[in-house]
């Protein structure tokens, strides 16, 4: 009995994810090894939040979604530790398209069309990692009878290109080498 409601919940949960969930790009590994043929992006994505006890995914949070010419799609997640996140992509002509706002459970409640300030393309070569900025939001809920009206905003973008590049070098060393290039976001 208890293996088939856990079934149960487990496909209705994956069913979920699958449905409206907000997706991301995952930040590579510390020990990841460029063989030449992909791109690197970079920089700090964090959100000022309550975390959700109850929650499945922890926290509310905002994405940074980017498309690319060559079909591909990546979403940076922001995050509530204000980690340093790299993400490996495909060499194209890419923009910072939209914003994805979830709830604590990880459902899409939102998508914004980005700023066209922001929606500069922006050629992302192989061999190079790339500076996107350093991004701080924020995500306030008010009671609106028996529910709750969430509000995501940037608080702040910070140009930060040579701290958050010694950190990229310092926590990520087989990238090091790598040369890297100051492409923020809207500039």
């Amino acid at each position: 009995m208890r293996v088939r409601r856990f079934l149960r919940i487990s496909t209705v949960s994956t069913l979920a994810a699958v449905i409206g969930c907000a997706a991301q790009t995952l930040s590579v590994t510390q020990s990841e090894k460029p063989t030449g043929q992909e791109a690197y992006l970079y920089g700090r994505f964090f959100v000022e939040v309550k975390e959700g006890k109850l929650a499945l995914d922890g926290h509310q949070t905002m994405g940074f979604v980017i498309k690319c010419a060559s079909g591909e799609t990546y979403t940076f997640r922001s995050s509530s530790d204000n980690v340093l996140q790299v993400i490996k992509i495909a060499p194209s002509m890419c923009s910072l398209t939209e914003f994805v706002q979830a709830d604590a459970d990880g459902q899409v409640r939102s998508r914004t069309r980005a700023p066209e300030k922001l929606m500069r393309d922006v050629k992302f070569e192989a061999g190079k990692a790339y500076y996107l900025g350093d991004f701080y939001a924020e995500v306030s809920t008010t009671p609106v009878g028996k529910s709750v009206s969430s509000v995501w905003s940037i608080k702040t973008v910070r140009n930060d290109y040579t701290s958050t590049s010694a950190a990229l070098r310092a926590a990520y060393p087989n990238l090091a080498k790598l040369p890297t290039e100051n492409r923020m976001i809207g500039r």
